[in-house]
C-alpha cells in the first residue's frame, strides 16, 4: 500500500537502525543477556536469570466471552483524532459501550508498553493509559492499577514509569502503579502449549478481575511487529522471556503462546504515534493520530499489522498475509482470537475532521485483513 493516508503525518528518524551496546547485547541471547546484568545489572536481576523463584503452580485462565462483537464476529474500532480521552469514549461508543466490561467492584490492572525510559512510539502515551484508568474508576472499579516490567536490561521499571511520566498520569487518574519484577510468580503449564509449556506470569497480573492491554504499535526488528499479543510478554518472568531463546527462531510462536496465561478484556493499542521502521527500542516514528479497540487481542493485531502495512516503510515484513504472520497465525490456532478475515468486522471514525482521508484509510486497513472496503 501506498504511505499514510491521514493528513499531516510528520515522519521523524529516531537513532534509525542504530543500535546502542545496550540494545545489541540485550539481543542476542541469555549468555549475552547475563554478562550485561552482570556488569551493569541491579542485584536482583542478575538473581532473576540465574535462579528461578519459588512460584504455586496455578491454572490457566479459561478464555472468557468477548462482550465487543457485533453477532459472531469480533469487533475492532478504528478512531482518528487527537484527544486521547475524546478518541478512547467514541472507540467504547462503536464496540458497544464500557458498561459491558461490568467493572463495578473489580479490581482493574493496566498493562502498558513500558519497554524503556523513552517517549513514545517506544512506549504507550502516558495520556492514552490516563484517560482509560479515568474511565475504569469512573464505572465503580475498587482498584486500577498499571503495571508492566521493563526490557531485562532496562530494569528498574519504577524509575521508567517515572521518567516516561506513566506514573504522573496514573497517579493524576487515581491509579496506583507498580513495577511487576518487585512483585511475587505463579507458575503456568498450559496443555495447549508446545514451545512453552511452563514459565512464570506476574501474580498481581494473574489474581486481577480485570486485564486492560494497552500496547504501543510499533515494528520489531525480530518479532517483525509489537502490538497486543507482544505487550503481554512484559507479565512473564525475565528467564523466560523470548529475547533468551533469541537463538531458536521461534519468537512469534513463543510470543503467542505466552498469551495463553492470561486474557485482557480489552485492548487498547495506542497508535497516536507509532514507529513504521526499525523498533522496538529506535527507529523511523510517524504520527497517525489513531487508537485501535477490540476485546479480541488477535483481530487487533491482524489490524495493527496492517495499519504498519500501510507506510510501506518496514523491509523486515514478509509479504504473506496479515493472517500468515507467524504471531497472528499460532494464536488463532491456539483459539485466542480471530483467525481469518470472516471472524472480525473493523467500525471507525475521525472525530478531528478529515473523514474523506480517514475513510480511505480505513477502506485499505479493509482490503488488507482481506474484508471488502466498503
Amino acid at each position: 500500500m501506498a504511505g499514510s493516508r491521514l493528513p499531516a503525518v510528520a515522519r521523524e528518524t529516531i537513532d534509525t537502525m542504530r543500535l546502542s551496546r545496550r540494545d545489541f547485547l540485550g539481543r542476542v541471547g541469555f549468555g549475552a543477556t547475563l554478562g550485561l546484568a552482570l556488569a551493569k545489572g541491579p542485584q536482583s536481576l542478575i538473581s532473576e536469570l540465574l535462579f528461578e523463584p519459588e512460584a504455586p503452580l496455578v491454572t490457566a485462565h479459561p478464555l472468557p466471552s468477548n462482550p465487543f462483537v457485533d453477532g459472531e464476529r469480533a469487533l475492532v474500532a478504528v478512531i482518528h483524532g487527537t484527544d486521547p480521552a475524546a478518541m478512547l469514549a467514541e472507540g467504547l461508543r462503536l464496540l458497544g459501550g464500557f458498561d459491558r466490561l461490568d467493572l463495578r467492584g473489580k479490581r482493574v490492572l493496566i498493562k502498558p508498553n513500558l519497554l524503556n525510559d523513552r517517549p513514545p512510539p517506544t512506549t504507550t502515551n502516558p495520556l492514552v493509559v490516563e484517560a482509560l484508568a479515568r474511565m475504569v474508576r469512573s464505572s465503580g472499579a475498587t482498584g486500577v492499577t498499571v503495571a508492566d516490567s521493563s526490557g531485562m536490561i532496562r530494569f528498574p521499571t519504577r524509575e521508567n514509569f517515572i521518567a516516561t511520566g506513566m506514573q504522573t498520569a496514573a497517579e493524576r487518574a487515581g491509579a496506583g502503579v507498580l513495577s511487576l519484577e518487585d512483585a511475587p510468580w505463579v507458575r503456568i503449564e498450559p496443555s495447549a502449549a508446545t514451545i512453552m509449556r511452563r514459565y512464570l506470569v506476574s501474580k498481581p497480573v494473574y489474581d486481577a478481575d480485570l486485564v486492560l492491554n494497552v500496547p504501543v504499535v510499533k515494528t520489531h526488528r525480530f518479532a517483525e511487529y509489537s502490538c497486543a499479543l507482544k505487550n503481554l510478554v512484559g507479565i512473564i518472568h525475565p528467564r523466560h522471556r523470548p529475547s533468551l531463546a533469541f537463538l531458536s527462531g521461534r519468537w512469534h510462536e513463543r510470543i503467542a503462546e505466552l498469551n495463553l496465561a492470561v486474557h485482557p478484556k480489552l485492548t487498547v493499542a495506542d497508535a497516536t504515534r507509532i514507529m513504521i521502521d526499525g523498533g522496538p527500542t529506535s527507529g523511523t516514528a510517524a504520527e497517525a493520530n489513531l487508537l485501535l479497540l477490540s476485546g479480541d487481542r488477535v483481530a487487533l493485531d491482524a489490524v495493527a499489522l496492517a495499519l504498519l502495512r500501510s507506510f510501506g516503510a518496514w523491509s523486515k515484513d514478509p509479504g504473506l498475509t496479515v493472517w500468515d504472520q507467524r504471531q497472528i497465525k499460532r494464536a488463532g490456532e491456539l483459539g485466542l482470537g480471530a483467525s481469518n478475515a470472516a471472524q472480525l468486522s473493523i467500525v471507525g471514525a475521525s472525530i478531528d475532521g478529515e473523514r474523506r482521508r480517514f475513510e480511505r484509510l480505513l477502506a485499505d486497513l479493509k482490503r488488507e485483513v482481506g474484508l471488502p472496503a466498503s
